[in-house]
Formats: C-alpha cells, sequence, structure tokens
C-alpha cells in the first residue's frame, strides 16, 4: 500500500482510507476483524462519526493499544458549539482516546449551515478551542455542494475536504481538486461507488487512480471487500 501526506498537515496516510459507516452492520468481533485486516492489508485511514452508531465504539476496541499506528478522522453535524462539544467528548470516549487526528465538520452545503458554524459559541470556534487544547489535530471540512465547498476551502480555515467523486459525479475533478493541490488541502473522497449506484468496484478505482493526491474511503464490512478492492491498486496504475 503506498502513502501520501494529506494535504500540509503530517498525517501520512494510506492511499485508500476506510469508510465505517458500514461496520455498524457487523457483530462487534467480525467488525474488529475486518479492521485489523484492513490495517494489516496497508490501511491506515479511518473515517468515521458519532452518528454512524457504534461505528466509533468498534474502531476503539480494534485499535486500542495501537493508536499511534492510524490515523483516525471523525465529524460533527451540530452546528452550534455545546452540541460539538458533546459530540467530540463522545466520539473521544468511543474510539478510546484523547486526541482525533482529523475533525471534520461536517455537511456545510447551504449559507446557513455557513452562518451558524460561524456565530460567536458556534461550532467552528468551539472545534478550535479543542484543537488548541490538544483534543483535535486538524480540522476538516465536507460538503455536497460544489459552489460551498470552493468557498469553505478558500477560507484558510481547513486542513482537509471532503467531497463525492466518482465517475458519476465528476463535479470536483475541474474546480475542487485542483484548488486543493493550490492551497495544500487534503482531499477526502466519499462516496467512490456513487452511493451504491456503481457496481463495478475495478472501474471505480481505476478512475480514481487518475488524479493523484486524493484519498478514497470505500466502506467495507468484510475481509473479502477488502481483499478485492485492494488488489486493483496493487496493479500498476496505467
Amino acid at each position: 500500500m503506498n502513502t501520501m501526506k494529506l494535504g500540509k498537515t503530517d498525517l501520512i496516510v494510506s492511499e485508500v482510507g476506510f469508510g465505517a459507516i458500514p461496520i455498524i452492520r457487523l457483530e462487534r468481533q467480525i467488525a474488529v476483524e475486518v479492521l485489523h485486516h484492513a490495517f494489516d492489508r496497508g490501511i491506515t485511514f479511518y473515517d468515521t462519526a458519532n452518528a454512524y452508531r457504534d461505528s466509533e465504539e468498534k474502531l476503539g476496541f480494534a485499535f486500542e493499544g495501537m493508536r499511534e499506528r492510524v490515523v483516525i478522522a471523525s465529524k460533527t453535524m451540530r452546528r452550534d458549539g455545546e452540541g460539538v462539544r458533546e459530540h467530540l467528548e463522545k466520539s473521544l470516549r468511543m474510539l478510546r482516546t484523547d486526541y482525533l487526528d482529523l475533525y471534520q465538520l461536517h455537511q456545510i452545503a447551504q449559507e446557513k449551515d455557513w452562518q451558524a458554524v460561524t456565530t460567536p459559541g458556534g461550532a467552528l470556534e468551539t472545534a478550535v478551542q479543542a484543537q488548541n487544547a490538544g483534543k483535535i489535530r486538524y480540522l476538516g471540512v465536507s460538503s455536497h455542494s460544489l459552489s460551498m465547498a470552493l468557498k469553505l476551502m478558500r477560507t484558510g480555515l481547513f486542513s482537509t475536504i471532503q467531497f463525492p467523486f466518482n465517475f458519476i459525479e465528476e463535479g470536483a475533478r475541474d474546480e475542487l481538486i485542483p484548488a486543493a493541490e493550490e492551497l495544500g488541502m487534503g482531499f477526502i473522497v466519499m462516496k467512490p461507488f456513487g452511493g451504491g449506484a456503481i457496481d463495478n468496484a475495478e472501474a471505480a478505482f481505476k478512475f480514481l487512480r487518475q488524479h493523484s493526491r486524493i484519498v478514497p474511503i470505500p466502506g467495507f464490512e468484510s475481509i473479502e471487500n477488502i481483499d478485492e478492492f485492494l488488489s486493483f491498486y496493487s496493479a500498476p496504475n496505467m
């Protein structure tokens, strides 16, 4: 597994990450086995949220005692400061850690969302305070709106952007990805399979591998999934 630096951060991550929503469907011990297998195959970047039921708890069990060997990202959809504080503390507790490598304000897609998180006492202020306290290493943001994503990136407040990108949803190709490179931001690819619309994993990953410096986070729920998907990355990129 190749690795890359995530934007201008000092986070070194695997070129394929692990989207942790699907493990909510697994019994805890099976989820831990899947997560350990992913790590053994070279995946070091794990993306979750405490909104994903017990996903964080399963990650916490899997990586207890090896925290420094993985990069963990979580996120919140709360717009108020108190809500972010509550979500962050829950994430830290469930993940059995005292810090997150990346904490993302999730789905800032409309102007009203941005106004809410940036108001005094809002989500952004609280997240920055937590970062200053060492509970968060880097701040990121996610969106499904191309125009809002560009606006968020140009604020200079975030180290990463998470956005849908696949051969059905190609909007990020011409503006977002070049902007991320120009600004030194990490680009995290959500929905590499188009939210289930793409059932050809080889074609999906072949498309993504045309673009350097992006990190897709497919959802894995079995050892077989991991081995199948990563087999496409073991082949030379054509």
